[in-house]
């Protein structure tokens, strides 16, 4: 019996994408000020098209900064252009009012890390808005 590669690969600039990692930092900006406290221990999600559960997800640091890996199987279910990352406010942790507690940000591409067995694509998340499909009060993603 012959197994059939899979119809869906993701491909960057030619390259075939095994893996993906998608990095940011969430700092509560309430005045444009980048030395705002970091968002800690938000529960960070990735979400993708038309999926109704969840792709992946993390915790951000006490500093803010949160990373996830996508394994080749979730890397199938990736496309960039309809995936984005919500973060679920702690209670308590951040001046910053949003109506459900939810920021959201889309997902820039960075770079590949070419490898002799996988190709890596590096993303990351931001700017954070309080929804993502409305302007609205942004809170700052910082590249890292």
């Amino acid at each position: 019996m012959a197994v059939s590669p899979p119809s869906h690969v993701l491909s960057l600039g030619g390259l075939s994408i095994g893996q993906v990692e998608i990095k940011g930092i969430a700092r509560c900006i309430v005045n444009g000020d980048p030395n705002a406290p970091p968002i800690s221990n938000g529960t960070v999600i990735l979400t993708c098209g038309g999926l109704t559960a969840n792709l992946a997800e993390t915790l951000t640091q006490p500093n803010g900064f949160f990373l996830m890996f996508l394994n080749f199987l979730q890397t199938l279910l990736f496309t960039p252009s309809s995936c984005y990352i919500t973060i679920n406010l702690p209670t308590g942790n951040c001046s910053i009012y949003s109506p459900d507690g939810v920021l959201s940000a889309v997902l820039t591409f960075a770079s590949v890390a070419v490898g002799n067995n996988t190709n890596v694509a590096s993303f990351v998340a931001g700017p954070m808005l309080d929804n993502i499909f409305v302007t609205s009060r942004i809170v700052i993603c910082e590249k890292v």
